[in-house]
């Protein structure tokens, strides 16, 4: 009778233990795709956001997001095609980086996401990378493209909390001229 009991019990934590491997091994769909280079046009500019796997960071061009390294592989490189003129590019671990650009129809930009050792989270830092660094770069790793429907979700996500703190920050950006870094 103990035998008999025993051997339930260790099937029944088996079981559980199984069942918790596979929840945690199932494939949920990805959040973005591997793709080739994206390039600019007479009506467009590309920015090359580049990190590596201990980046991590949420890429922003105002209230949009573009992608998320967490998600990434160890090198990636998110591209963001997107109208000439003012943008701002935020960044945000555990702090948030802003970058104010005026992009140029046709052109190209590359920008390095890295993050800074700290005690008390992921700080991340943001600089602009010449063309040649750039394209070096870009050399490297991967090219992803988030989907729509992550953006989607993303934003939507804890109660749309992640929308109202990236409009803080823009609105934070657009008024204290001292937190902008320059892209050019």
């Amino acid at each position: 009778m103990v035998n008999k009991r025993f051997c339930l019990a260790i099937l029944a934590i088996a079981l559980v233990f199984g069942m918790a491997l596979l929840g945690a091994c199932r494939s949920s769909p990805k959040a973005y795709s591997v793709i080739e280079q994206v390039m600019p046009d007479a009506q467009s500019a590309v920015v090359y956001f580049s990190g590596t796997s201990t980046t991590k960071a949420v890429l922003w061009d105002g209230e949009t997001p573009i992608g998320d390294f967490d998600e990434g592989p160890m090198i990636s490189h998110m591209p963001w095609k997107t109208t000439p003129g003012e943008h701002y590019f935020m960044a945000n671990a555990t702090n948030w980086i802003v970058m104010k650009a005026d992009l140029k129809p046709n052109t190209r930009y590359f920008v390095n996401i890295w993050s800074v050792p700290s005690g008390i989270g992921h700080f991340i830092a943001m600089r602009a990378l010449s063309q040649e660094d750039g394209e070096t770069w870009l050399k490297q790793g991967k090219i992803l493209s988030f989907t729509d429907e992550w953006r989607a979700e993303f934003v939507q996500d804890k109660r749309g909390k992640r929308l109202q703190e990236a409009k803080e920050q823009l609105q934070k950006a657009k008024n204290d001229k001292s937190m902008e870094i320059t892209l050019k």
